[in-house]
């Protein structure tokens, strides 16, 4: 509040003054304008932890370049014992080829590997991500944040892999892959074969990967179990999800966070009573009826009910909103102890939220 309130009387300073300031002396311009930087700086600093200390070296590692050049090595043991870890996850949960240790295996990955289609996709992968360093230098900043706040996990392992067009992002205990064919743009002529929704497409680009990564992280490492699976805690679980990514990647706006555009946020800022409203009018906020919890939370072109300029998932952006009221309101309350609260109707009681 302290932080806002200098802001407010600075730019009234600055706007008021602007014919004294054109008048200053060249070193008292930039003395004054020195001053307001070093307290705006201030005021947006206090809130993000310093983890210059914390040490991460973080190596994405790249499954997806060495398994295509297994199609000429067949080197398979070889490359079984280099990634002994990712390989089951891989084989099991993304491509569906069973045990690798199944004799046969190899006669199985052959196929995946020979299909015509996979290599172009393959091919596509290694033009739009010839490396990783940006996605590496994001994410290691990230786990930083991750190991501030809950010091006692594990920093994953990272995995980079073709699926297919499967999963974006796999999850498992110290395990991440990466499914690089999710994100090569969203002009992607793969993505028109596949007739993927418009609205999906917009964010299947590279620029998600590392955010999409510590979403799922997030997603994974903290399920959902609420005392009544209602829309309500719904909101506020996926709602909380998106406050922990923005704690992790302070860097990255709340329209990043949600996945939306500048334009798509500010409808939402100029309409949450409208929002709020309508799903208080509705009688929808304690549904336990999966298919009305579902138009609030899930993707699309936008949210059921409301108009068509508004942005899918309306719900979650309204559940981001009580959460950030219950931390400002419950000072006490750590980014752990939020990860670990599942009694949904206690936050929004204790949020105060009303817009």
């Amino acid at each position: 509040m302290l932080c806002l309130f200098l802001r407010i009387i600075i730019e009234k300073l600055l706007a008021k003054s602007i014919n004294l300031i054109i008048h200053m002396t060249y070193i008292q311009r930039v003395s004054a304008l020195l001053m307001c930087a070093i307290v705006l700086f201030s005021c947006n600093s206090k809130n993000t932890p310093n983890v210059s200390h914390i040490s991460v070296d973080l190596n994405i590692k790249r499954f997806d370049k060495d398994l295509f050049v297994l199609k000429e090595t067949q080197d398979f043991a070889q490359f079984k014992t280099k990634y002994s870890d990712f390989l089951p996850l891989f084989s099991y949960k993304v491509i569906g080829l069973g045990n690798p240790d199944d004799p046969n295996y190899m006669e199985y990955l052959n196929k995946f590997l020979e299909d015509s289609t996979m290599n172009v996709v393959a091919h596509k992968v290694a033009e739009v991500f010839p490396d990783l360093s940006k996605d590496e230098k994001e994410l290691e900043q990230a786990f930083k944040y991750l190991k501030y706040y809950f010091p006692e996990r594990n920093i994953p392992d990272v995995y980079t892999q073709i699926s297919g067009f499967n999963q974006s992002v796999v999850v498992a205990e110290d395990i991440i892959g990466i499914s690089l064919d999710k994100y090569l743009g969203e002009d992607c002529e793969f993505y028109s074969l596949l007739a993927t929704p418009m609205y999906a497409r917009k964010n299947m680009i590279p620029e998600r990967v590392s955010q999409d990564v510590i979403l799922a992280y997030g997603l994974t490492e903290f399920p959902f179990t609420p005392k009544t699976d209602d829309l309500i805690s719904n909101m506020i679980y996926q709602g909380k999800i998106r406050y922990f990514l923005m704690q992790l990647m302070p860097e990255k706006s709340e329209a990043d966070a949600m996945k939306y555009t500048q334009e798509q946020l500010d409808w939402c800022k100029e309409s949450e009573d409208l929002i709020w409203g309508y799903i208080i009018e509705q009688k929808h906020l304690f549904t336990t009826e999966y298919r009305t919890i579902i138009k609030y939370i899930n993707d699309g072109p936008f949210t059921p009910g409301m108009p068509q300029e508004s942005p899918s998932r309306t719900g979650i952006w309204t559940g981001l909103q009580i959460v950030k009221k219950f931390m400002e309101k419950n000072k006490e309350y750590t980014l752990s102890d939020l990860m670990k609260e599942n009694d949904y109707g206690m936050i929004l009681r204790n949020s105060s939220y009303q817009p």
